[in-house]
């Protein structure tokens, strides 16, 4: 392994070093501006001023004519920007010439550039029409002003030249800038973007729908920075004379327009950390930069942060700062998802063609989310092109995946997308499947008698998941968004089987093991900018979650003429709908205040059954009950933004227990200089609905949805206290956070204190509550932009809890995992992505079987009971495993390789105990088995779209 280490750093330094030798001209241009003129007379007088050397067909540029303004920026970036839109490329040479080639002519050189990408500067400022360039004109009066960053060409102008307008003083001071943000390709808009004053390091983000509402900009030449991930920064100077209300921007996406000069990489990150308490964002463009298991996963991506658990492989969901997944809120387009897994786990339930946006908070969230107590997943799927059709897809050794996208109406006011995602019996599919369903054979141990004989069994195993998603959007209005999003998935199992028995007079064994889960839900959604200062935004929803499991076995044997059958088994069903009601309402009250409040309604119908023996019934749960919501928060700036507060409170009424419970929050930030900010928050918080684990020590637990009462399934509720404090230099992001949580009301289900013998089951003996505790820190240290992108991880955790019935002391969580290291590591080489992750995880705790008895019934049959030990007393080894990628990105689209745990590591996933019996001599023994999690697994992907 420390040979593989080795091999694997000195890779990724000779890579580091080798691509640091590039070809440029190493020209800096100050200040040159540029309106209407011809290209040809643009080249030329950059010949003259700054002794560029150009090289070019006279015939190619003939007839083009630019606006353009270099700012203080390298001549390779100016020439980006220059011929935007013209239909031209660059590249530089050895020489340091700058040839200028059309687009569709192959270059092959050493290093160059792709006109494609633009690193941003411009304002609305006014250019005339461009004849013959593919550079926009003016827009026609009484239409949306936009800033078009990726174009050198502004719209809706006066006369004055852009030099002449740069050069005139401020005419505006504290005033109000808004508009909205699209992608330059599609006109999707872009949620939760950044936008930041230069000078003051405090700004705001776009909503949802991508509007933003920009307070205090102090002066109408204040410059602006826009970041967005997966896209690149953008710089805006704003000039007097300029439109400041109603703007258009638009951003480019991060090396979405490949042609054939190899293309250098521009300031964008793959994670998005630390804007605010306890916050990650990413969306699926990086994501499949990262090594996967056959699939692009944005929850198995958040499980390389600090602070949200790798340690259980064989999950995609996510346990953060000592919660399990039920505890966190989803939320796809509005409507919650109660279930996020595929294929036992081991991916997440969201196709990632389909999503624009994720953002994961850790703890400390804002009062407009409520419902659970541990962390929020905020996903935003896409409108659709709005521009032109595409599709495309991917096919991996798991899965196929297709999407589409575009308008729908010819004034393009509507627009859709849909996806589709389904697995096939691939290898990789199967080694996953075997992995997960180990637990069946064909030959049998023992017999009547003692002696050993076989059975003839057939069984063919038919497995699958698929998920679909759509959705349609139409804008009545540049300010107004009606959206119907949809979204449907399911796993498949049937694992049944028959057994003949061979010693004669017929009969047999015929195991029927059904098993199917999913989410169904939708959302419809209206949304409406009314002024700068105020924004609605109005949802219905439905999802539902179900879960059914038919493990029912049929035993029948012909003795003296006569068949007897016996049937025995188990079938288990879980079934939880959720419709709901909200508006969500935004109000700028000044220049440094700002009120969220909202309402909303749900209803919930949650049904659990679980019965034995056909006729046996251990648990039957029927539950409805109703929430009622309101909430208030206050966002106020102070000392020059430098201090930003948010206070907020949380009322629901919940009709089940009849109660009013109260969730104030209070989180802040504090920014000492550009650099450095402090960082807190407290908040209470209630779960009503909630997944308790049932206990199986020997064949591992499983969970169930129920519905809170006033009874023995109290409301769940948790306080977050978390300070932290974070550190930017350069390109480099250092991020520490603490928390501790305080945990009441916490449920476990199970039989083991139930009488096993006289009369039934009831409540208050098979359902058991107690307190948890958890506290931990997190760190991370963050490389975000360049060629070499990444970051290293630390996690140090302790997670307790105390259930008197379980243990007279506290006693560890099932994922207590006290440290976690994680290092990820990006490269861009040219066309290609390389990636390496390592994560490493101490043990995780474990109730282990440390002997057994038999009890003898009245009617002579005999049970076997087992001895738990002390819970969670035990430890399983830790673990760790390296995943290394190479992604090859062309035109339209990539082709990725990828090997999860590259060096084989045996990392076990649970223990099984079996009792064992002596077929010769009657005794019995404790088998105790390691299932172990996936070994070395590769991979290839390969993603293409039509545009």
């Amino acid at each position: 392994m420390k040979k593989l280490f080795l091999l694997t750093t000195l890779v990724l330094f000779s890579v580091k070093v080798f691509s640091q030798v590039t070809t440029t001209t190493g020209i800096t241009i100050k200040d040159e501006f540029y309106n209407n003129r011809p290209l040809a007379e643009i080249l030329a007088d950059l010949e003259t001023k700054v002794g560029a050397k150009f090289i070019y067909d006279p015939t190619k540029i003939k007839g083009l004519y630019a606006s353009y303004w270099f700012d203080n920026m390298s001549l390779e970036t100016g020439m980006r920007g220059l011929l935007k839109g013209s239909g031209l490329k660059f590249y530089v040479d050895d020489n340091q010439l700058v040839h200028i080639v059309p687009k569709s002519q192959k270059v092959y050189v050493k290093s160059s550039y792709n006109s494609g990408t633009y690193y941003g500067g411009n304002s609305a400022v006014p250019a005339p029409a461009i004849a013959d360039a593919g550079i926009t004109a003016p827009t026609p009066q009484g239409t949306t002003p936009q800033i078009a960053v990726n174009r050198p060409a502004m719209e809706a102008i006066p006369q004055n030249t852009r030099r002449q307008a740069a050069l005139k003083p401020a005419t505006k001071f504290d005033f109000t800038f808004t508009g909205k943000i699209l992608d330059a390709r599609s006109s999707e808009p872009l949620p939760f973007v950044n936008i930041m004053i230069k000078s003051k390091k405090t700004g705001t983000q776009t909503n949802v729908d991508g509007y933003f509402t920009l307070l205090k900009v102090p002066t109408d030449t204040t410059t602006l920075i826009l970041s967005y991930i997966g896209y690149v920064t953008t710089t805006i100077k704003l000039v007097p004379d300029a439109p400041i209300s109603g703007i258009t921007i638009e951003m480019e996406p991060d090396n979405t327009e490949l042609d054939e000069v190899v293309v250098k990489g521009e300031k964008t990150e793959v994670l998005k950390a630390a804007e605010t308490i306890g916050m990650f964002k990413m969306t699926p463009r990086n994501i499949a930069k990262l090594p996967n298991v056959g699939e692009k996963d944005i929850f198995r991506s958040f499980q390389l942060m600090p602070g949200i658990s790798a340690a259980n492989q064989s999950s995609s969901g996510l346990y953060v700062r000592g919660g399990t997944p039920d505890q966190n809120l989803v939320l796809y387009d509005g409507f919650t998802v109660y279930y996020v897994d595929h294929l036992y786990g081991f991916f997440s339930a969201f196709n990632s063609n389909p999503i624009k946006d994720v953002q994961l908070y850790k703890g400390g969230f804002d009062a407009k989310f409520g419902g659970r107590i541990s962390s929020v997943v905020e996903i935003t799927s896409k409108d659709g092109n709005k521009r032109e059709f595409n599709f495309g897809g991917d096919l991996s050794l798991i899965s196929a995946n297709v999407w589409a996208e575009g308008p729908v109406t010819k004034d393009k006011k509507v627009t859709f997308s849909v996806a589709g995602r389904r697995s096939w019996a691939g290898p990789l599919y199967n080694k996953i499947f075997n992995t997960f369903n180990s637990s069946t054979t064909s030959t049998q141990g023992g017999g009547f008698g003692g002696g050993f004989r076989r059975t003839q069994s057939a069984q063919t195993a038919t497995s699958y998941f698929y998920d679909l998603n759509g959705k349609i959007t139409f804008k009545p209005s540049e300010n107004e968004n009606v959206s119907l999003s949809i979204y449907n998935g399911e796993d498949y199992l049937d694992n049944s089987q028959s057994l003949g028995l061979p010693f004669g007079g017929g009969g047999g064994f015929n195991n029927t093991d059904l098993s199917k889960w999913g989410n169904t839900g939708t959302s419809l959604k209206w949304s409406k900018k009314w002024s700068d200062k105020f924004y609605t935004n109005t949802l219905i929803s439905y999802s539902n979650f179900f879960s059914g499991r038919d493990n029912t076995s049929e035993n029948s044997f012909v003795r003296n003429n006569e068949t007897t059958t016996v049937k025995f088994g188990s079938i288990e069903s879980n079934d939880l709908k959720d419709f709901s009601a909200k508006t969500d309402i935004e109000y700028n009250t000044s220049k440094s205040n700002q009120l969220a409040f909202g309402i909303q309604a749900t209803r919930l119908n949650i049904q659990y059954s679980n019965s034995q023996n056909d006729t046996t019934v251990i648990i039957a749960k029927n539950d409805k009950g109703s929430l009622l919501t309101a909430y208030l928060q206050d966002q106020i700036k102070l000392f020059d933004s430098k201090l930003v507060l948010k206070a907020g409170i949380r009322a629901n009424y919940f009709d089940v227990t009849s109660k009013n419970y109260f969730e104030p929050r209070l989180s802040g930030t504090y920014s000492v200089n550009d650099r450095l900010k402090f960082k807190g928050a407290w908040g209470i918080y209630y779960q009503f609905a909630k997944q308790v684990e049932r206990e199986d020590i020997s064949n591992g637990s499983r969970n169930f949805w129920v519905l809170a009462n006033n009874s023995y399934l109290p409301v769940t509720s948790s306080t977050h206290y978390i300070f932290g404090l974070s550190y930017e230099l350069n390109d480099y992001l250092f991020d520490v956070e603490g928390y501790y949580k305080d945990i009441q009301n916490d449920t476990r289900y199970t039989l083991r204190f139930a009488p096993q013998i006289g009369r039934g089951l009831i409540a208050n003996e098979t359902f058991f509550n107690g307190t948890g505790k958890v506290k931990g820190i997190d760190f991370l240290v963050q490389k975000k932009f360049g060629d070499y992108t990444g970051w290293v991880g630390y996690t140090f955790a302790h997670s307790d809890k105390y259930i008197a019935q379980f243990s007279a002391n506290s006693f560890p969580s099932n994922f207590d995992v006290r440290h976690e290291f994680k290092s990820v590591n990006i490269y861009k080489l040219g066309r290609w992505d390389l990636a390496a992750t390592w994560i490493y995880a101490s043990g995780k705790p474990y109730t282990s079987i440390v002997g057994g008895y038999t009890v003898k019934l009245l009617d002579g049959t005999e049970i076997d009971f087992t001895d738990p030990s002390i819970t969670n007393g035990n430890r399983l080894p830790a673990s760790h495993r390296l995943d290394v990628s190479a992604t090859y990105n062309f035109s339209r689209g990539s082709i990725g390789f990828s090997v999860f745990n590259a060096y084989g590591r045996t990392n076990v996933w649970y223990k099984k105990y079996q009792t064992i019996t002596d077929a010769t001599t009657g005794d019995k023994y404790l088998s105790i088995t390691d299932v172990n999690y996936l070994g070395f697994t590769p991979n290839i992907t390969f993603s293409y779209k039509f545009k």
